[in-house]
């Protein structure tokens, strides 16, 4: 049995972008390994929000809380926390109130939640990302491959697949499942 597996770009506190400012692309990192075809791809070259034929928004425990316990209230389609400007996907972080949004669980942080679902997955295959990723204490940047299937109950019980994931939590974290332990950053 193979599972399919959807892309989701989780932000904690991060702003992914589709290149490294000031960096050309080189031909060779853009040319995937012998035997594989370009299948999909996001270069960011429209202004304005995330293409919605490619991304939707993963807003579903915003009121109940996430299973991380983040601390940030997941926008859907808000320009303030998610954006292409200028060839970059922009994903920021913004402390706010929240209590404007109907589905607020009384967050203090606003931040956007990116997810390929409904859209596109796949079961093999070669990712290439390219992120400017944040760094300083209570940031927590990741790209996961997320189950398209979900018949084997919540996460993490069908599975997870981390790309990248960056956990800069600065001090020990007795709260944050799987983060517990950390110790300070230098």
């Amino acid at each position: 049995m193979y599972t399919r597996f959807l892309v989701a770009l989780v932000p904690l506190f991060a702003a992914m972008t589709s290149s490294l400012a000031g960096e050309p692309a080189s031909d060779a990192a853009a040319a995937p390994p012998a035997g594989y075809r370009l299948v999909w791809a996001d270069e960011f070259d429209t202004d304005g929000l995330p293409d919605p034929s490619r991304w939707s928004y993963d807003t579903m425990s915003n009121r109940s809380g996430w299973a991380n316990e983040e601390r940030q209230y997941y926008a859907a389609a808000r320009h303030e926390n998610s954006r292409v400007e200028n060839g970059v996907l922009i994903i920021e972080a913004r402390r706010e109130r929240t209590r404007a949004f109907k589905d607020t669980g009384g967050q203090h942080y606003t931040s956007a939640r990116l997810v390929t679902s409904g859209h596109m997955s796949w079961t093999y295959g070669f990712f290439e990302i390219r992120a400017k990723l944040p760094c300083g204490r209570g940031t927590w940047p990741a790209i996961w491959m997320l189950p398209e299937d979900w018949s084997r109950g919540k996460w993490p019980l069908p599975g997870e697949i981390d790309i990248m994931e960056a956990v800069n939590l600065g001090v020990p974290c007795a709260t944050c499942p799987g983060g517990r332990g950390n110790p300070p950053s230098r």
